[in-house]
């Protein structure tokens, strides 16, 4: 085997478990980076944290696909939608949980309204 196929099937394996364990929660589990939590549907993921930075991803429509591997929170650009306005954004590394081949995007921002965390900023998580 391959290093690239090894290191594809940890990553996998990796996710899946972190997937079983923590996807169906809705909220922020804590871990040596962070937390690991899902993302909304047709979440944006930017280079910083408002909406005029650069697209990084948009999460599409299929649902507890994308995760977010998170670093801390910062306040940034208010954003509304809906009923539901906050200018908490969450700084970490956005996976794909369904194609591990997709690449790790890294120290990317995701408005707080988007991540499954239960309320922003959440308790598990610490200032940039």
């Amino acid at each position: 085997m391959s290093q690239r196929t090894i290191r594809l099937a940890t990553a996998g394996l990796a996710a899946g478990a972190a997937l079983a364990l923590f996807g169906a929660s809705g909220t922020a589990h804590a871990g040596a980076a962070g937390f690991y939590v899902s993302l909304q549907t047709h979440s944006n993921v930017r280079a910083a944290a408002t909406t005029n930075s650069s697209l990084i991803l948009n999460t599409g429509s299929t649902k507890d696909r994308y995760y977010l591997d998170g670093v801390c929170y910062a306040r940034g650009q208010y954003v509304k939608v809906g009923s539901y306005g906050t200018d908490v954004w969450y700084k970490g590394h956005v996976h794909d949980g369904v194609d591990v081949t997709q690449p790790v995007r890294h120290n990317v921002w995701v408005w707080g309204g988007n991540v499954n965390i239960g309320k922003d900023p959440s308790d598990s998580v610490g200032r940039c």
